[in-house]
């Protein structure tokens, strides 16, 4: 039997991810903080954003979100505050160096998706969209 669909999903993640990596290099920054800092960027203003929501947003480990955070806060892109109910419990704000940078990243990432969806077809994104889900879900833990 082929293996042709994880080979063919490994290798549009690397393409995908390849332009991501150019696009945050001219920024100083890794894919992965362009990422952190789109998303956190659309939700701040309308809830807090903690470290188990990029967890779940970006279905990475503990360790591997608390390593990305704990080099941004280094390179000054985010501070971690307490808040009042849960002192151990701490939202992540952008700081104004990556606030500067959001609105680039946030149309980076708004033409990435317009050109997957041209290449997938406007007809199929929605079959596309629900079929990656599956896979991503079916492989869950």
């Amino acid at each position: 039997m082929d293996r042709l669909f994880g080979i063919l999903i490994k290798q549009a993640n690397n393409a995908v991810n390849r332009d991501a990596e150019k696009f945050a290099q001219t920024l100083g920054l890794t894919s992965v903080q362009i990422s952190i800092i789109d998303y956190i960027s659309r939700f701040e203003a309308n809830q807090d954003v903690f470290q188990k929501d990029v967890e779940r947003e970006f279905n990475i480990r503990r360790p591997t979100a608390t390593s990305a955070l704990k080099l941004m806060e280094e390179r000054d892109l985010i501070i971690r505050v307490p808040i009042e109910r849960d002192a151990r419990l701490k939202k992540i704000i952008l700081t104004s160096k990556a606030t500067t940078l959001a609105k680039q990243i946030n149309d980076f990432f708004n033409m990435s998706e317009q050109r997957i969806i041209n290449l997938v077809g406007v007809e199929n994104k929605d079959i596309f969209r629900n079929a990656l889900k599956q896979v991503i879900n079916g492989f869950s833990d």
